[in-house]
């Protein structure tokens, strides 16, 4: 009896050994809607844990991102996604909930519905501003001024349809203020298709103005452009872009280790280092310079109304531009 029970430990021993070395090796696709560098930061630091598990990434905006894993559905490449709080809504069927070994480590407003999602930074959208071309004094001040005639031609956003943060600002302008509003601003600005097109073009002064998420600005400020940033007095979003399992992924043992991994002290604090971004996990600690969310104005964001009517903001988006004055 004694033998069997001997020879019964043994095996399960080997077996949860077994598991957890297939566990820790072969690969994990990460589908990246941030920067490449901050990708090969956390692969770098993953591996570092995890040296036998290759870490592809596939980077693109949110938008390209959700299209692909929406075409990918009855046969999913991608492990993990990054990606914003809006796309998980308008589509949740696509991800699979999971409990973080760091759930403990989250406010509960940095979690998706059901463990959806967990919270990898926070993105406040403002006004990117170029000190020599405008003062901060001078520059709009409210979502409403972007509206303001006086500033036609010399706003820059993204295309909403492409960019994470550029649908967010579309979505906060109709919460707030309605299709009113998003007409006079589609009139005024000048639209690229990538994000970060726009805090580029106003660091080199070929605009004055541009919409972006905060963590732009500082990142210009560091490299030495003449940028500051306007936060709306009339109130931002608290968004979260988040870090969730792709449903049916190939490779479902390395998912929730890389997941874990960027949910982690030290995967958020690359975030920091690298980026310089606000992060939701309150012990990491943030880049200097970066303002205390108490000193911010906010106003209760609707994410899920967001996410739920995507399609519908972007079709009328569409119409609205192709008519633009």
């Amino acid at each position: 009896m004694k033998r069997y029970s001997i020879l019964t430990v043994m095996f399960s021993l080997l077996l949860a050994s077994g598991q957890a070395a297939m566990a820790q090796s072969g690969k994990v696709v990460f589908y990246n809607n941030t920067s490449t560098k901050l990708a090969e930061a956390l692969a770098k630091g993953f591996n570092k844990k995890y040296p036998n598990i290759k870490v592809i990434t596939i980077t693109a905006g949110t938008g390209e991102q959700l299209t692909r894993i929406k075409a990918e559905k009855a046969k999913p490449r991608g492990d993990v996604s990054q990606l914003t709080m809006e796309a998980y809504a308008s589509a949740p069927e696509l991800f699979e909930p999971y409990k973080s070994k760091e759930h403990d480590a989250f406010p509960a407003n940095a979690i998706g519905p059901n463990n959806l999602y967990y919270g990898f930074q926070t993105s406040l959208q403002l006004f990117i501003i170029n000190t020599k071309m405008m003062s901060l004094k001078d520059a709009p001040q409210t979502w409403t001024d972007l509206g303001d005639p006086k500033f036609k031609g010399k706003i820059v956003m993204a295309n909403p349809a492409l960019s994470g943060n550029a649908y967010a600002q579309l979505a906060e302008m109709i919460q707030l203020y309605g299709w009113g509003l998003v007409k006079k601003v589609i009139d005024n600005s000048v639209f690229v298709p990538k994000s970060k097109l726009v805090y580029l073009y106003v660091g080199k002064g070929e605009y004055p103005i541009g919409l972006t998420e905060e963590s732009k600005v500082y990142n210009m400020q560091a490299k030495g452009f003449p940028v500051g940033a306007v936060y709306p007095s009339d109130g931002t979003g608290m968004r979260i872009e988040g870090v969730a399992l792709i449903k049916g992924g190939p490779n479902p043992a390395n998912a929730r280790l890389f997941a874990d991994y960027m949910n982690s002290k030290e995967g958020q604090q690359t975030n920091v280092k690298v980026r310089k971004r606000r992060v939701p996990r309150a012990d990491v600690e943030l880049f200097k310079g970066t303002p205390p969310l108490s000193s911010i104005k906010l106003f209760d964001y609707d994410a899920k109304a967001a996410g739920k009517n995507r399609n519908a903001y972007l079709k009328k988006f569409d119409e609205l531009l192709a008519n633009k004055k």
